[in-house]
C-alpha cells in the first residue's frame, strides 16, 4: 500500500516546521535574554557581597589554606567549577569561598588562588597571593587592592570605564569602612605589595 503525499500536504508540513522552528528559536532568544538579565542582577549582587560584606582578611585566610593543599598535592592545580555543574572536590573548600557563590576557583602551581565570580563579559573576582609572592605591578594592571595579599580584578576597571572605576572604588572604601568599624585587623588602604 502506498500513499500519495500532494503539493499540498508538504507544503503545509514544510510550513508547520519552519513555524515551529522560528517560535523555538525566538523562546529560546528570550529565554537567553532573561537569564543574562537575572544573572546581571545576581552578579551585582555577588560583587557587592564580595567587596561591601566580606571580610577579607578571612577570605584570604582560606585562599592561603586552598594554596597550602596545592602544595601538599591534597589539591591539583586546576580550575573547579563550584556554581554550576560543580566539580567534586569544591565541595570541600573553606566556607568563606563557598558564600561567595563563584563560577570557579583557579589554584595555581604557583599558589596563587583566582576566585572567579562571573566570566564571560562581567570578568570579576578577586586572587589571593601566598605570603612570599614575588608581585609584578606590570604583570597585574587590572587589579586593586583590597588588603595586603587579596586583589580585587574586573575588566571594566581595567578598560579605564571611568563610572566603573568610581562605582567599584566606592563599593571597596565602603568594604574597608564596615570592616575597621567591626574591628576586622589588617585592614589598610595598603600599597602594592601582596
Amino acid at each position: 500500500m502506498t500513499m500519495k503525499v500532494s503539493k499540498k500536504n508538504i507544503l503545509k508540513i514544510v510550513i508547520v516546521l519552519v513555524i515551529a522552528f522560528v517560535v523555538f528559536n525566538v523562546f529560546n532568544y528570550l529565554s537567553g535574554f532573561v537569564y543574562v538579565l537575572w544573572d546581571i542582577n545576581k552578579g551585582n549582587q555577588r560583587l557587592t557581597r564580595l567587596i561591601c560584606e566580606t571580610d577579607y582578611q578571612a577570605l584570604l585566610k582560606a585562599c592561603r589554606e586552598l594554596s597550602r593543599r596545592v602544595t601538599t598535592g591534597d589539591l591539583e592545580p586546576n580550575q573547579y567549577r563550584v556554581r554550576l555543574d560543580p566539580h567534586p572536590e569544591a565541595s570541600s573548600f573553606p566556607q568563606e569561598i563557598l558564600d561567595l557563590k563563584p563560577t570557579f576557583v583557579r589554584l595555581y602551581k604557583d599558589r596563587k588562588v583566582r576566585i572567579e565570580l562571573h566570566g564571560g563579559f562581567l570578568n570579576y573576582g578577586v586572587t589571593a597571593y601566598p605570603e612570599d609572592y614575588q608581585y609584578d605591578p606590570n604583570l597585574h594592571y587590572n587589579e586593586k587592592q583590597l588588603i595586603p595579599g587579596l586583589w580585587y580584578y574586573d575588566d571594566d576597571y581595567r578598560d579605564k570605564n571611568p563610572k566603573h572605576q568610581k562605582r567599584i572604588d566606592a563599593l571597596i572604601q565602603k568594604g574597608k569602612m564596615r570592616q575597621i568599624e567591626e574591628n576586622v585587623p589588617s585592614v589598610s588602604d595598603g600599597n602594592n605589595d601582596p
